[in-house]
């Protein structure tokens, strides 16, 4: 009796093992990251939002709201720039980070400011759109001491929510990144969501009824005098809200799409962040979102650029500046 040689041949069509390797997309996003991101990016942002900060503490704009506001944006978005070398650039050229304190800290301080950034020009377009709405009623409660204790009041709400990185996050094999589950994933990502989707609707919001509002006062003026205000304190207040509505404009542009693509795009993108993929249209998905991601930290750079594209007074303040600088240097070198 002989043994069958027609017998079926098991594990012989192996599942094949998908190679990841670089696709061009993968690699352009690359170097967007590490050369855009890392480098030009905060470089700009940080000279930017520190020429703003000192721009705005002076006398023509230093005891406006607006300005105030203006003020403290310059002052989160500086600190966004350092979270973003402390996190991403050190991630990015393979810097071990070993320190649980440390990723801790600089995870609860990104989140902490670039939710605050959202919030504070959230606060400042409801504070601009009563003013122009009601200018003679908002005089009674839209005072210094009223905007010093909303920004207070903004700052610990999300300082006390943000406490979790100091639970979520810390050093595995050289790099920050989640270490408990403590605070469930699914439930914390709506609530980030939630921080952001306010601010966005008071800014849509608001900026729609600050130019429907500045619109029906200039024609309103128009009509009465035949003459445009060209006072002083008018021409400012005209650029802050000119440069209010423009880096309102950019947050929504810069911001939006990052939140949708982690809505439609795989989970996984967010999660595994790399560069080697198995298929291409895992690599432009990476693409897509690369680039989402980048523009979210460029909205915290491009302030100071948008307010001197679009306030004609904060041009000249600008000019001033640089002139009174230039000035002293020279009156120095004399002596």
């Amino acid at each position: 009796m002989s043994m069958s040689t027609n017998a079926t041949e098991y594990f012989t069509e192996a599942p094949a093992i998908a190679v990841k390797r670089y696709f061009p997309e993968s690699t352009f996003i690359e170097w967007y990251e590490k050369v855009f991101l890392t480098v030009l990016l905060v470089i700009f942002g940080m000279v930017g939002n520190l020429l703003s900060f000192a721009l705005l503490s002076r006398p023509r704009f230093r005891d406006s709201a607006a300005g105030f506001y203006m003020r403290a944006l310059s002052v989160s978005d500086a600190g966004v720039m350092f979270g973003l070398v402390g996190n991403h650039t050190m991630r990015l050229y393979r810097v071990p980070l070993h320190s649980d304190i440390y990723c801790k800290t600089i995870y609860f301080a990104i989140k902490w400011l670039m939710a605050a950034s959202d919030w504070i020009l959230g606060a400042m377009c409801l504070e601009r759109s009563i003013a122009v709405s009601f200018p003679l009623k908002s005089k009674g409660y839209l005072k210094p001491r009223n905007n010093r204790v909303a920004l207070g009041i903004i700052l610990v709400m999300l300082a006390v929510y943000f406490g979790y990185a100091f639970d979520a996050y810390g050093s595995r094999q050289g790099l920050c990144r989640t270490v408990s589950m403590a605070y469930p994933v699914n439930i914390r990502t709506m609530v980030d969501y939630s921080l952001f989707l306010v601010p966005a609707i008071l800014v849509i919001s608001s900026n729609f009824v600050i130019i429907v509002s500045t619109v029906k006062s200039a024609r309103h003026q128009l009509t009465l005098t035949e003459s445009t205000d060209t006072s002083y304190s008018s021409s400012t207040q005209r650029s802050l809200v000119a440069m209010l509505v423009t880096i309102s404009v950019a947050f929504v542009v810069l911001k939006s799409p990052y939140y949708l693509a982690k809505v439609i795009l795989p989970a996984s993108l967010s999660r595994n962040i790399g560069y080697l993929y198995a298929t291409r249209k895992e690599a432009l998905n990476r693409l897509v979102f690369g680039f989402f991601f980048v523009n979210m930290y460029v909205n915290n750079a491009v302030n100071f650029y948008l307010y001197a594209l679009s306030g004609r007074a904060y041009r000249k303040e600008l000019k001033m500046m640089f002139t009174s600088f230039c000035r002293r240097q020279t009156e120095n070198n004399t002596e």
